[in-house]
Parts: structure tokens; sequence; C-alpha cells
């Protein structure tokens, strides 16, 4: 993107300019709201004291952490019958008998999502393997969904697209989400054991599957998560975004060696005609990251439209750019802070979540719903690389900047339409019973998130 005009920058930060906490580091309780005055900084440490909570030890379940046992997606949306009960492991589709893998522990983790979301298109990493993909819910979410038996087509209406049903927009209007409510969506590259023993990755033993093909038991390493957490004062969420810090180099500067040594997960510096960020079926993907830190400043837009084409679009106007400027220095910062503790506090927490750094989060101006672009702050380009591999640089003839809040933006089938705001999330894409709500309306049940004050 062309510099454009000189913007005021903001001080660099240190470090200890945007701390972590220490007690965050075994601490399994999620923070209920943005701490302090709500600045930049706020944020961020909202986020990252939200992660370490997610990655303690599982209460009874020692070798699990808190975030492997909320209910994944295919526990909820299911073709007939109900929901699996919260605390259940839910059947999977595999036939072949599950048995331990090579270290001992039965697979705990099952996926068969390989498409990206946005795309529409998987990624494939050097060795020629899917990335894997899982979704999941804590127990505010999944009370909520099942209590208003969303996981069924006729009361989900217009929330699963092109669907029929309830007229959730007319009815409902301000059906929402509780103000405790978050989701979760991870990526996961399949690991030999010289890797799966490196210390670089967290690894799960996971069960994957390719439509209709025999699963495969195999080691899972964490590539990157999403956490989506809504709180009292932001109706809208907070999108948060986590990389492996292997992932992928910035698209400025491909020499760059891996920070935790060894090789790239999703770059190869040895190939000469490998085309950047681009999909190509069958082949492994070479990805950079364009959008470092998610600001829209750095890179490029597609079609070339960048601030030399358009000084006046919003991301090239000098407040803006200042506040990218900031974010990323409050990223920078936090995530140093982070990592300094991991390693200076190894009886703690798992040394292994200082390989993981927060790379994006964006959120609205006072909690602003519909989440219109010019009431969004943080990282206005946050993309994950093992997420939004394709269209982390934008959409071409789409409005740019490009963010999580970019599709999730409350949008209805028609453009005067805006569906009420638990459209914001995408789970009702997964929707697969047919019928329920035969009456034209929500179970009783559903009434606590109907009304406008959740």
């Amino acid at each position: 993107m062309d510099s454009g005009p000189p913007v005021p920058k903001a001080t660099a930060l240190e470090a200890n300019d945007c701390p972590a906490d220490v007690a965050w580091l075994n601490s399994s309780t999620l923070p209920s709201e943005v701490p302090g005055n709500k600045t930049i900084c706020n944020f961020e440490q909202f986020m990252w004291q939200s992660m370490l909570a997610l990655v303690q030890p599982a209460s009874g379940k020692p070798d699990m952490v808190q975030f492997e046992t909320w209910m994944p997606s295919y526990g909820i949306f299911i073709k007939d019958g109900v929901p699996t009960a919260w605390g259940q492991e839910p059947p999977v589709s595999c036939t072949n008998a599950v048995k331990p893998t090579a270290g001992g522990k039965p697979p705990r983790l099952y996926t068969d999502i390989i498409k990206q979301a946005g795309a529409d298109q998987p990624l494939i990493d050097l060795k020629g393997e899917f990335v894997y993909y899982g979704m999941s819910v804590n127990q505010s979410i999944y009370t909520m969904l099942t209590s208003c038996q969303l996981y069924q087509a006729n009361c989900a209406g217009q929330l699963k697209p092109g669907n029929n049903g309830i007229d959730i927009i007319k009815k409902y209007p301000n059906l929402a989400y509780p103000d405790t409510a978050v989701e979760l969506k991870t990526s996961w590259m399949v690991l030999d054991e010289a890797t799966a023993s490196s210390g670089l990755f967290y690894v799960v033993p996971g069960l994957i599957q390719v439509k209709d093909s025999p699963c495969r038991q195999v080691n899972l390493g964490l590539t990157g998560m999403h956490i989506v957490s809504k709180t009292p004062s932001f109706p809208a969420m907070i999108w948060a975004t986590f990389e492996h810090r292997n992932n992928a180099p910035d698209c400025s500067n491909l020499s760059a060696a891996p920070p935790l040594g060894g090789t790239w997960n999703f770059y190869n510096p040895a190939c000469t005609d490998c085309v950047t960020n681009t999909y190509q079926p069958g082949k492994p993907a070479q990805v950079c990251r364009m959008h470092p830190q998610g600001d829209s400043a750095i890179g490029t837009f597609p079609g070339g439209v960048d601030c030399s084409v358009n000084p006046n679009q919003f991301a090239c106007q000098d407040k803006t750019r200042t506040m990218l400027a900031q974010s990323t220095q409050a990223l920078n910062a936090i995530n140093s802070s982070v990592q300094a503790l991991i390693q200076a506090n190894p009886g703690r927490i798992n040394k292994v979540w200082a390989n993981y750094e927060l790379v994006g989060n964006v959120w609205t101006v006072n909690g602003t719903v519909p989440p219109y672009l010019q009431a969004q702050q943080g990282s206005l380009s946050a993309a994950n690389t093992s997420m939004e591999t394709f269209v982390q640089n934008g959409v071409a003839a789409m409005t740019n900047p490009y963010s999580c809040l970019s599709c999730h933006d409350m949008s209805g089938p028609t453009g005067s339409q805006n569906l009420p705001p638990v459209g914001l999330s995408h789970l009702f894409d997964e929707v697969q019973m047919p019928g329920g709500c035969t009456n034209g309306s929500l179970p009783a049940a559903c009434a606590p998130y109907t009304g406008s004050g959740n």
C-alpha cells in the first residue's frame, strides 16, 4: 500500500507498556469485560487473558485443556435426534476402530472440515496434507442454541443462508447470544512423530476424515485459533485471532527466518515459481502475511486500489492510520510481555504457549451494532494465515479493509435487511435438521435471549 501522507506516529510501546499479568498464567477464569478505560491495549489484554484461561488444564481431565471440553459444532447441528448433552462426547462418523496413538493416548479431537471460511478452499501444507478446522462453543452458547432449538431449520429461519422457516428478522429482531458467549475456531496441521515431540506445537491425538473416506488417526498440531467473545459492553463481540509464530513470514520480508527456528509451516523459501496466498488445487500453499498485525497500512489491497489511488478511503485517513499504528504496537508489546512471562514461569503453564501470538483483534467503538466499517477499531485487516489464507489480502471489488467483521456483519437476505445480533455468528451455516417450531414461534425457553437486554 502506498504510504500516503505523513501520519503522527504513536510512541513505540515496550512490553511493560501493554503488560500481561503473571496471574493469567494459571487462571482458568475467563474475563467478563474489557478492563480499564477500554484502550486498545485493554482489548489485547482481554484476549490474551482469555487465551491463557482456555489453555488451562481441564478440571478432572488433566490431559486436556479447557477449550477441548467445549461442545464442537457437530454435537449441536445434527441431522436428526437431539444434540449431545453438555459434558458428553458427541458421536463421530468414523467406522474404523479408535485406537490409542503412538503416544498411548486415545484420539480426542475429530474434524472433517478442510475448507476455509470465505474462500471455501482448503489449505494444503508443505507435506501435501490438508489443514483441518474445528468449531466449538462454551456452555452459554450451547444452552442458548439448544433452548431456542436453533439447530432445526424452521427455527433458524434466515440465520441459515437461503433457508425459510420462521421470519426471525421480523419476529425476533433482538435475538442475541448471552453476554458470556464465546465461540472458538481452531486450525490444525498433521504432524509426524518427530515434529509432534519437538515441543514447538500444542499437540493432540486426533481423528481426521475427508468426506466419506476412512478416518485417520494422527497427531494434530495447533496452528491457529479464533476467539470471539461477547461482553455486556460489546454486543457486536470482540474478534481475536492467534497464530503459531512459525506459520508464515511477512510478505514484505520473505527472507526472514522462522522465529522459533526450523522451517515455516506454510512457506517454502526454495520454491521459485510459487504464487503467494493463491489457491492452486492439489499443491502446497505458499503463504505470507500481507497485513501483519492486521495493519491495513501495510501491504496491498486487490485491484491496486491503495491509498495512492483513493487517499480518502477509510484505511488511508490520518485518524485511521494512527489507530492502526497504535494497534500494531499494542499487539507487539503484549505478545512480548506474555512470551517473557511464560518463559520466566515454567512451573505455572506449559511453555509451548510462548510459541503462539495474538496477530489481530477487532471490535466496534462503543459496541456499535451492526459493525459497519467506520465503527470498527483495532486490526482492520485482521486475518489468520492458516484460516483466511486466500482472502487475507482483501477481496477484489469489495470494501477493504477486510476482516472478520466484513463477513460477520448481520447482513440479511436483502440489502435492506439486517439479521438479529445472533446473526453475527455463522454457526447457522451448519444447520441440517429440518422442521422444528411448528407453531411459528421459538420455544418459550428461548425468551431470555429475545429481548433487547441481551
